[in-house]
């Protein structure tokens, strides 16, 4: 199981990070709350966020299962 963290923006945009470490996590509640800046490298896009625009995160865990049965 990986931990799935999902940051939701203003503009109601989301940004999924898979498999987000706690270092990561930790990243982006401090962004959050100290009203810093949240930087992440996502798929060859570096992202700058800021803690004022983030709505909410949503961590899960993500389960690699395929629940398909044929």
């Amino acid at each position: 199981m990986a931990t799935k963290l999902r940051i939701i923006q203003i503009d109601r945009e989301e940004i999924v990070i898979k498999a987000a470490t706690d270092k990561v996590i930790t990243e982006a509640k401090k962004a959050m709350t100290a009203g810093g800046v949240f930087t992440v490298e996502k798929k060859g896009w570096v992202y700058h966020i800021a803690g004022q625009h983030i709505i909410r995160l949503e961590i899960e865990q993500d389960d690699d299962q395929d629940d398909d049965k044929a």
